[in-house]
């Protein structure tokens, strides 16, 4: 670790924790893990600030993920900000499963590491 790293304990597990609560609907601990000024892009390129990520995407009752889980990390922290890349796995409820390339990027608020953004990219399939 260089002088500018930080200590990257937990931030995988955070994030791992994060898709699952998104499987389970725990809105408390969604709302409590994204920055006020959280943003997802999704595949798509379809933006959501924190209020319509929350409402459209994890909360929405057409959403029944049965899988959302994420491998393959790489991450890197410097100074209160955080970046996590990895693929994460998607199913929703009978429908086929497919890969994302996905980026979080944190930051770090009072001692706590706070997911600031979300940007999914399909991976194609072979």
């Amino acid at each position: 670790m260089n002088k500018y790293q930080q200590p990257t304990d937990g931030i995988i597990d955070l994030q791992k924790s994060l898709l699952q609560a998104m499987l389970e609907k725990d809105d408390q601990f969604i709302d409590e893990n994204l920055h006020e000024e959280f943003f997802f892009t999704s595949p798509r390129a379809v933006t959501l600030n924190k209020n319509a990520f929350i409402k459209t995407f994890a909360f929405n009752p057409d959403m029944n993920l049965e899988i959302f889980q994420l491998s393959d990390e790489k991450l890197v922290a410097i100074g209160r900000t955080a970046l996590l890349h990895g693929v994460v796995q998607v199913k929703f409820a009978n429908q086929a499963e497919f890969l994302e390339r996905v980026t979080f990027a944190l930051v770090k608020v009072a001692d706590r590491w706070l997911t600031l953004s979300m940007n999914a990219t399909f991976i194609p399939e072979k």
